[in-house]
C-alpha cells in the first residue's frame, strides 16, 4: 500500500531549484518503478505445496520474524479469547469440505461481528505493470469503526515510511510521512489514497486494507463465478501459517468474465476464522500477489491516538 507524494510541492509551496532538489530526494527515497523481486531459493523450496499451481514459480517470501513487543495484558488476553470460534475444528472441517463458500461467508461474518481492532505485521508482494515488486514488510494497526489504518514500513527500501488513514478525517486523504531524506524535509503530507498516483504503486487502495476486506473482495467474486457456472473452490486441508493451524482453500477460475486471477489460495486461521493470508497467480502461472498477516494481537483496544499523526511515537511531527 505504498503511497507516493503526489501534489507535494503545491501543498508546500516549493518552486524552482528547491522543488527540483525535492524531486531528486523523492526519487532517492522511494523504490524504482520497475524494481524486480529477488528470491532466496531456500524460501522458494519451503513454499512448495501440492495446492500450488503447477506452473507457478514459488517466489513467496518467508514470514518475517515476530516483532519485539510487550506481553499482552490480562484484558487483552480476555478480549482475544472472546474472538475464538466456539465450534470444534472437526465440525468446521466438515463444513469446509461440503460448502467452502459458506465457510468463507461465515468467516467474514465472524470477523465483522467480533473484530474491533488489531495490530500485526503485514507483508505484501505484488505484480504491478508486469513487474513483480519486492516484498514489503510493515507494522499495521487496524480499527474497524471508524475505519482506521496505521502502516509503518520496517524494512528497506522504504523503511521508516508511515501512513495513516481514518475514514471521515482529513477530507478523505491519508497522512504520509515519507522515508529517507524526504521524510526529514516533509514530516506530513496529505495524499488521496484513491488517486491514480497512489493506485499506480499498489493493486489495492489503503481504504481496502485489512483481513476482513480480503474476504469482502473474495466472497462476491466467488458468488459471481458460481452464478456463471465457473467456480471451482475446494478445501485443501490444514496448513501451518505463522506457527498456527489454518484452513486452506483453493479457488480456480477460467480466463474470462474479467476474473482477477486463475488460482487463489486462502488461509483462514482455525482459532479465530481470520483470513490471514492469500496468494494469487495469473493464467500463466505468474505470482500476482501475496498478502500475509502475522504476529497478530486481536482486539487490543486501540484508541484515537493510535491513528493520530500527532502521536509522539510516530514521525509525522518534528518535535
Amino acid at each position: 500500500m505504498r503511497i507516493r507524494c503526489s501534489g507535494l510541492f503545491a501543498e508546500t509551496g516549493l518552486t524552482g531549484r528547491v522543488a527540483l532538489a525535492a524531486v531528486v530526494l523523492l526519487a532517492a527515497a522511494l523504490p524504482a518503478e520497475a524494481a524486480k523481486a529477488k528470491f532466496d531459493p531456500s524460501a522458494a523450496a519451503a513454499a512448495k505445496d501440492p495446492a500450488l499451481p503447477k506452473a507457478a514459480s514459488s517466489e513467496i517470501p518467508p514470514p518475517p520474524p515476530p516483532l519485539p513487543r510487550k506481553a499482552p495484558t490480562p484484558a487483552q488476553i480476555e478480549a482475544a479469547q472472546k474472538v475464538r470460534y466456539p465450534k470444534p475444528q472437526a465440525e468446521m472441517e466438515t463444513l469446509a469440505k461440503s460448502d467452502p463458500l459458506e465457510f468463507l461467508r461465515l468467516a467474514l461474518k465472524w470477523h465483522d461481528d467480533r473484530i474491533a481492532d488489531y495490530s500485526c505485521q503485514f507483508v505484501k508482494m505484488e505484480n504491478i505493470g508486469g513487474e513483480l515488486r519486492k516484498p514489503e514488510t510493515t507494522l499495521m494497526k487496524f480499527r474497524a469503526k471508524p475505519f482506521s489504518v496505521y502502516v509503518k514500513w520496517i524494512e528497506e527500501v522504504t523503511k521508516g515510511q508511515e501512513v495513516i488513514y481514518v475514514d471521515g478525517v482529513n477530507d478523505g486523504k491519508a497522512y504520509v510521512h515519507p522515508s529517507g531524506l524526504l521524510g526529514i524535509l516533509f514530516r506530513k503530507v496529505s495524499i488521496d489514497p484513491l488517486s491514480k498516483t497512489a493506485l499506480k504503486h499498489s493493486r489495492r487502495p489503503l481504504t481496502m486494507a485489512g483481513m476482513g476486506n480480503m474476504l469482502r473482495l473474495i466472497v462476491p467474486q466467488c458468488e459471481a463465478a458460481k452464478a456463471n457456472g465457473d467456480l471451482s473452490l475446494a478445501y485443501e486441508g490444514l496448513r501451518q501459517e505463522d506457527g498456527r493451524p489454518a484452513y486452506l482453500f483453493k479457488r480456480v477460475l477460467p480466463n474470462k468474465n474479467k476474473y482477477p486471477c486463475e488460482v487463489l489460495l486462502i488461509y483462514i486461521d482455525c482459532e479465530y476464522l481470520l483470513c490471514v493470508r492469500t496468494d494469487a497467480w495469473d493464467w500463466g502461472g505468474g505470482l500476482l500477489s501475496h498478502y500475509s498477516y502475522t504476529d497478530l494481537m486481536i482486539n487490543p483496544g486501540l484508541e484515537d491516538i493510535n491513528f493520530d499523526p500527532d502521536n509522539r511515537d510516530y514521525n509525522f511531527r518534528l518535535f
